[in-house]
C-alpha cells in the first residue's frame, strides 16, 4: 500500500514539475545582430558569441580602410575578431541605405546590439528588430552623451563612471535606460586602463539586460535631459598641451588622451644666426605627475623647463609643475622615461627653454 501511494504521488507530480520547468525555461536562442567598430567592441562581441543562449547572426562594422604608414587597405579590428570566431561580417558604407535594410529584414533579428559603432541608425532600422536596438554606452547616462565619454570623464576629474545599457531612439544617446553598472576612476587611470575595466563589467551588464529583455522583465527608465552633459569626439588638435592651464588639468588631459591620440607639446625651434631654420620636434607625453616648485620659479612663463638632471620638470600655469614620467619623442620607435629623454637631449633642450603647443602637423 505504501509503495502504491508513493508511485501515485510521483506519477501525478511529474506533470506539475514539468509545468514549472516550462515556465522558467529560457526561450529559444535570441537571434542577435552585433554592430561595433573599435577595440572596446571586441570584448562585448566575445561575450555574446560565447553565451549559449544567443545566436549571433552577423557582425556589422565599418568598411575596410587605408591605415598605417603605407596606407594599405586593411580590415578593422572588429571584422578580424568576428571572422576569428567564424561569424559572418557585413561592412556597409551606410546602414540606412535600402539594400542594407533589406538584408536586415531577411536576417530577421530579435535584437540589434550596438557598441561604439560610429554610424547613425535611422528610425527604420531602429524599429526593425522585434525587441529593438540596445546600445552599450561607457558612461552613467545622461552624463557624457556622445563619442568620447571615457576621455571626458577623466578630463573632468570624475571619480566614478560606468556603463549604461539603453533602448536606442532617434536621438544622440537619449533612449530609455535598461540598466547600468558603476566603476571607480582611480587617480592613475588612463583611457586605456579605464576602458579595460569598463569592458568586463559592461559585457556582463549586456548579457543580463538582453536576457531580461527576452523574458519581458526589463524596466525602462527615461533619462533626465535637464542634467545631461555632452562628450564630443576627440581629435589631434585637442591633444595639444596648453602650458598656461593648471598642472592638474594638464595631467588629467594626458591620462585622458593615453593611448590615443596622445598629448603633444613641442620643443623649441632650431635657430641659426638668430633665424629660425626649422620648427621644434613634437614630444608626445604619455604620463606625468604634479609636483610643487620653488616660489621664485612660479613667476616664469608657463612651459618653462625647470629641471633636467633629475627628470624633465615643466612649469604649468598655476605655479605648479609637471614631471614628465613617460614620453614618446618624434622619430623614436618607442616611448621612454622622461628622465632618459632629458639625459639624452641636451643639445635640443635646456633648463630655461620653453615648450609650447605650436602649429606643426602631428603625424
Amino acid at each position: 500500500m505504501v509503495i502504491f501511494i508513493c508511485i501515485f504521488i510521483n506519477f501525478y507530480k511529474l506533470p506539475i514539475l514539468a509545468g514549472a520547468a516550462a515556465i522558467t525555461e529560457a526561450p529559444n536562442k535570441l537571434r542577435t545582430v552585433f554592430m561595433g567598430s573599435d577595440t572596446l567592441s571586441c570584448t562585448f562581441l566575445t561575450a555574446l558569441v560565447h553565451a549559449p543562449d544567443f545566436e549571433v547572426l552577423c557582425v556589422v562594422t565599418q568598411p575596410d580602410r587605408e591605415r598605417g604608414r603605407h596606407m594599405r587597405i586593411v580590415p578593422g579590428i572588429v571584422k578580424e575578431h568576428a571572422l576569428m570566431h567564424c561569424v559572418p561580417v557585413l561592412t556597409p558604407e551606410k546602414v540606412n541605405q535600402p539594400s542594407f535594410l533589406e538584408t536586415m529584414r531577411k536576417l530577421n533579428p530579435d535584437v540589434i546590439v550596438v557598441m561604439a559603432y560610429g554610424q547613425f541608425l535611422g528610425r527604420t532600422l531602429l524599429e526593425l528588430p522585434r525587441l529593438g536596438c540596445i546600445n552599450l554606452h561607457v558612461s552613467l547616462l545622461p552624463k557624457f552623451r556622445g563619442a568620447a565619454p571615457v576621455q571626458h570623464a577623466i578630463m573632468n576629474g570624475e571619480t566614478e563612471t560606468g556603463v549604461t545599457a539603453m533602448m536606442m531612439d532617434i536621438g544622440m544617446d537619449t533612449g530609455d535606460i535598461l540598466g547600468s553598472v558603476h566603476c571607480d576612476i582611480d587617480p592613475a587611470d588612463t583611457t586605456g586602463s579605464l576602458s579595460l575595466k569598463l569592458c568586463k563589467t559592461g559585457a556582463d551588464l549586456m548579457l543580463d539586460v538582453l536576457r531580461e529583455l527576452a523574458f519581458g522583465h526589463v524596466m525602462r527608465i527615461p533619462q533626465n535631459d535637464a542634467v545631461s552633459t555632452y562628450a564630443p569626439k576627440i581629435n589631434k588638435e585637442h591633444a595639444l598641451i596648453e602650458w598656461k592651464e593648471p598642472a592638474a588639468v594638464i595631467e588629467r588631459k594626458i591620462r585622458a588622451f593615453n593611448p590615443k591620440p596622445g598629448c603633444n607639446t613641442f620643443l623649441p625651434s632650431v635657430e641659426k644666426d638668430g633665424c629660425e631654420i626649422s620648427p621644434g620636434a613634437y614630444l608626445k607625453i604619455l604620463r606625468a605627475e604634479v609636483v610643487e616648485t620653488d616660489d621664485e620659479k612660479k613667476t616664469l612663463p608657463p612651459g618653462t623647463v625647470l629641471v633636467m638632471k633629475r627628470g624633465l620638470i615643466v612649469l604649468a600655469g598655476d605655479g605648479q609643475a609637471l614631471r614628465l614620467t613617460e614620453v614618446h619623442p618624434e622619430g623614436r620607435p618607442r616611448p621612454m622615461s622622461g628622465a632618459d629623454f632629458a639625459n639624452g637631449c641636451n643639445k635640443k633642450l635646456a633648463v630655461g627653454d620653453r615648450l609650447f603647443p605650436g602649429l606643426k602637423t602631428i603625424s
